[in-house]
């Protein structure tokens, strides 16, 4: 099987690029070919790709001048892209996006009429979001078949996108990377944030929760880099905080697998996600997780059994949840005993993979039957 895949946010460095690399790689493993077109990377991270920079529809229409540029850029970056694929002659193309790049994938898939999967990271948005839907039933719809991370991202699939085909693969991990090792050289006891530095993220909500009166006296080690991070520092400063607060910026993967093995507790605040692998990971580092119930977080971290669940938007409930950590440590470490079992009984790539690549040549069989018939 000749298997292309296309990411607009691949050269971001993060979930998705981490997910394409496992993927590519398993496929190269079982005597694939491999090939992509992604917003850069680095030179033969695939063998064979193509860097294109995308110009992705606005996050709301009434943003004119913004949807004015879309339309000018549009057309000639979608004649590049449906180019470049033809050029790759794929069997089938696995689409990594968001609905942003909706009509790019709805073009490449008309034009070239290679079948897509598409390997869906998101699902419902908070209230107050601009979700678009109808962007969000162009992407799904152009697919042959959605392979969603969690089930509440295969619901949303089928209720609002209207999918054809959906089968739930969730994310992976690779357990040879969580041996055990040396935890990060930190001073004092940490939680760890790690994410883009984004509103997305809620990373100003564990600053708020950090700063709540009877919160535990932890640092607050944040990794990852991203447009909110003026802002959170700021924050970090008005609340009394800036001396517990580390910002690393982005890090390599040693040092984050360090920083894992480290934290009091991994913190996932966010205000939306599909199924993070920062709590996957977490788990196979053997940490105590505290995450917000929102998408497919819960299918992962459950409350009193694998971690700390706690609604969304609230920092006195991460407050809360961080000083039973700290009061119980021993909890604490049944919880993330028993989440580490899940995630490698589950998670490994070496399952997953698989998964997706089975249903991936599947549909490109599909393809050589009709022409065949």
């Amino acid at each position: 099987m000749r298997l292309l895949f296309f990411s607009p946010h691949y050269g971001t460095v993060g979930g998705v690029r981490s997910i394409i690399d496992a993927l590519a790689a398993a496929a190269r493993a079982a005597g694939h070919e491999v090939s992509a077109i992604v917003d850069g990377g680095g030179p033969g991270t695939f063998g064979r790709e193509r860097d294109l920079l995308l110009y992705p529809f606005p996050a709301r229409a009434r943003e004119l001048g913004r949807l004015r540029r879309f339309a000018r850029k549009f057309p000639s970056r979608a004649v590049r892209l449906v180019s470049a694929a033809r050029a790759a002659a794929p069997d089938v193309v696995s689409v990594h996006c968001t609905r942003r790049f909706a009509p790019y994938v709805a073009v490449l898939r008309r034009a070239t009429g290679v079948p897509h999967v598409l390997s869906l990271q998101e699902g419902a948005l908070p209230p107050g979001m601009p979700e678009n839907p109808g962007l969000f039933r162009l992407l799904v719809r152009a697919a042959d078949a959605v392979a969603a991370c969690s089930a509440e991202g295969a619901a949303y699939a089928t209720r609002v996108g209207g999918a054809r085909r959906v089968e739930i693969v969730p994310n992976g991990y690779d357990p040879a990377e969580f041996r055990p090792g040396s935890p990060f050289p930190h001073p004092r006891p940490y939680v760890l944030g790690l994410g883009r530095l984004e509103a997305q993220k809620g990373f100003d909500l564990l600053l708020e929760a950090l700063a709540r009166p009877g919160a535990p006296a932890l640092d607050l080690v944040l990794a990852g880099e991203g447009t909110a991070r003026p802002e959170l520092k700021a924050l970090a400063r008005a609340r009394g905080l800036a001396a517990r607060v580390r910002f690393l910026g982005a890090t390599d993967r040693p040092t984050t697998l360090a920083l894992l093995r480290g934290a009091v507790a991994v913190v996932c605040p966010s205000r939306f996600e599909g199924l993070p692998l920062v709590c996957l990971e977490a788990l196979a580092a053997g940490r105590p997780v505290v995450a917000a119930a929102v998408n497919g977080i819960p299918e992962l971290i459950r409350e009193g059994e694998t971690g700390f669940l706690v609604p969304p938007e609230d920092p006195a409930a991460l407050a809360a949840a961080l000083a039973r950590i700290v009061a119980a440590p021993e909890v604490a470490a049944r919880l993330a005993a028993r989440g580490r079992v899940l995630v490698e009984q589950h998670h490994p790539w070496s399952v997953v993979a698989p998964a997706y690549l089975a249903l991936s040549a599947e549909v490109a069989g599909m393809r050589r039957a009709r022409a065949a018939a």
